[in-house]
C-alpha cells in the first residue's frame, strides 16, 4: 500500500512536469519559487522540465524494483534499498529545512507558491520522505 501510494504520487508529478515541458501551462506558476513582489525565482525550460520528470520516474522504478514489482532489476538489492532510503532523506529535507522560499520554516511567505507549499508540497514531501523510510526500513 506505501509503495503503491508513493509511486502514484510521484508519477502523477511526473506527468505535470512532462506536461510542463511539452508546454503545458496549468499549475506551472503555483509551482516555482516566487520573490515577495511574485516574479519567479527562475523559470526552467523544457529540459529541464522533462529531466524532473524523467528523474520523477526514475523514482517510481526504484520503489517498484523495492516493492517486489519488477521481475528484473539492474541493481542489487542493498544498493536500491540505500537509494530509497536516501530519497527519504531528500524528501523529509525539502519539507522542514529552513530557507528562503521552500519548506515549513521558509522565510517568503506571502506569495501564491509559498501557500501552496506550506500547504499541499510540504505535506506531500512529508508523506513520500515517511513513505520511503518505511519501505526502506522494511525491505
Amino acid at each position: 500500500m506505501t509503495a503503491a501510494l508513493c509511486a502514484a504520487i510521484l508519477a502523477f508529478a511526473a506527468g505535470f512536469h512532462f506536461y510542463w515541458s511539452f508546454g503545458g501551462r496549468i499549475g506551472f506558476d503555483a509551482a516555482l519559487p516566487q520573490h515577495e513582489n511574485g516574479a519567479r525565482v527562475f523559470t526552467p525550460g523544457p529540459v529541464g522540465a522533462h529531466l524532473v520528470g524523467a528523474l520523477l520516474m526514475v523514482i517510481v522504478l526504484l520503489i517498484a524494483a523495492q516493492a517486489g514489482w519488477l521481475t528484473r532489476w539492474p541493481l542489487p538489492p542493498a544498493l536500491t534499498r540505500a537509494a530509497i532510503a536516501l530519497l527519504a532523506l531528500v524528501f523529509l529535507v525539502r519539507a522542514f529545512a529552513p530557507s528562503r522560499y521552500a519548506g515549513w520554516f521558509k522565510r517568503v511567505r506571502s506569495t501564491r507558491f509559498a501557500r501552496f507549499d506550506t500547504w499541499f508540497y510540504c505535506p506531500l514531501c512529508l508523506v513520500l520522505g515517511l513513505g520511503l523510510a518505511q519501505l526502506a526500513w522494511n525491505a
